[in-house]
């Protein structure tokens, strides 16, 4: 089985690909200048407010990755920490894909988030991706109505 790693900036340019392979894969059209400003923020952010986790693959490149955006939380009751987390970009080349490298990938994250403390993570997942969610813990919440609004975005 492949070793899950840290991810590091040198890795951005291939977070994207694989990034942009799992945007593709659910509908969206990433853009070259989507893929260097991308690469540009993965770089910047890993190590500070982004976790990455990867697996390489055994003919360059990534076979995996999985990201973590950890955001400052107003306090709550019950709840002691003041940062939680968002995944993003678990994606899997094609020809990596049912190996078991997502799981791996998100335990390590999970793992991570634990270490820091985070307790409070969070994801938006593909049907394709859902039962290793479901299996890791994550639960769909029913106590209040996820919504969101895209604002001020240029029209193509």
């Amino acid at each position: 089985m492949s070793a899950v790693r840290l991810a590091t900036s040198a890795d951005a340019a291939e977070i994207v690909h694989l990034g942009a392979l799992m945007y593709k894969a659910v509908g969206a059209k990433p853009t070259p200048m989507w893929a260097v400003d991308a690469t540009r923020v993965v770089r910047d952010r890993l190590g500070r407010d982004l976790i990455g986790m990867v697996i390489d693959a055994p003919e360059g490149g990534l076979a995996c990755c999985g990201l973590v955006n950890i955001a400052p939380r107003l306090p709550r009751p019950g709840a002691l920490a003041h940062h939680m987390g968002y995944v993003q970009w678990v994606s899997t080349a094609p020809q990596h894909q049912r190996k078991g490298y997502a799981r791996l990938v998100m335990e390590a994250l999970l793992h991570e988030t634990d270490k820091r403390g985070i307790e409070v993570v969070e994801l938006h997942a593909s049907p394709m991706g859902r039962g290793i969610y479901d299996d890791l813990g994550f639960f769909v919440k029913d106590d209040n109505i996820a919504m969101t609004t895209v604002r001020n975005r240029p029209t193509d």
